[in-house]
């Protein structure tokens, strides 16, 4: 026996495949990946013009235009959103970071590079907010502090070991003591 199909329903596929194309690597289609880098977009705008107090889902919703419910699926808490935003951007400084260390130039060269690099940032308007932002986050969200202190373990031991080349008199201990002075300045 068939049962009617009440008028303005649409037949569900029944098949929990998704199509394999347009899909990311994360699951999302295409779609889904446009949605949340608009929601990253003015994520970042809201934060950079707003500043943190009023860096809310409910804010960064209203702007992408979406509604609360939808961002959650893609970021369930304003720290999440927060990690989505600091992302790239300690990759592209990780990157930078690597590209310098593995570049055919000398080691004192590299680390005059990375030098430029750390002011280049310092002076860079948009980031600085962003790492304040994202350090103030660090202090009350485990998975910042896990981003930041991977960030710093990483660019303290790298930068260790430029500084060791550079000096070999210098030991182990020491050398880390000088890339968190360079850091920290």
């Amino acid at each position: 026996m068939t049962v009617p199909k009440e008028p303005g329903t649409r037949k569900r596929r029944t098949s929990g495949a998704a199509p394999s194309t347009g899909t990311a690597p994360d699951g999302l289609r295409a779609q889904g990946v446009r949605t949340r880098n608009a929601i990253i977009r003015v994520a970042r705008k809201l934060l950079l013009e707003n500043g943190p107090m009023d860096f809310s889902l409910r804010a960064v919703a209203l702007k992408a235009g979406i509604s609360v419910s939808n961002l959650q699926y893609y970021f369930p808490t304003r720290p999440a959103v927060l990690r989505a935003v600091m992302a790239p951007v300690i990759d592209a400084y990780l990157d930078a970071l690597k590209q310098a260390l593995q570049s055919n130039t000398s080691p004192r060269a590299t680390i005059e590079a990375i030098l430029d690099l750390g002011l280049q940032d310092a002076k860079d308007s948009k980031n600085i907010p962003l790492w304040w932002h994202f350090f103030s986050f660090a202090s009350t969200d485990p998975e910042c502090g896990q981003m930041r202190d991977d960030w710093y373990d990483t660019l303290t031991s790298e930068l260790a070991k430029l500084i060791r080349v550079v000096n070999p008199e210098r030991g182990a201990t020491e050398s880390a003591h000088i890339a968190v002075l360079l850091i920290s300045m």
